[in-house]
């Protein structure tokens, strides 16, 4: 099963070291509040889970 990007919104401070990261531009900021993942275009390689000083991106499989 292929995974996915996930970001807790409750944990992200908005720093954008994710959005820098990724090389799909699968992430945006929410109104300057947290890490959005687009899951269309994200192919869970955890670049941006690696890079979060926040440690609030973590990668699932798809579909849960």
């Amino acid at each position: 099963m292929k995974k996915i990007a996930v970001a807790d919104k409750k944990v992200c401070v908005a720093c954008g070291v994710c959005l820098k990261t990724c090389t799909k531009e699968a992430i945006t900021i929410f109104r300057g509040c947290y890490a959005v993942v687009d899951d269309a275009k994200c192919v869970g390689c955890g670049l941006c889970a690696k890079a979060c000083p926040a440690g609030c991106i973590a990668v699932a499989e798809r579909g849960e």
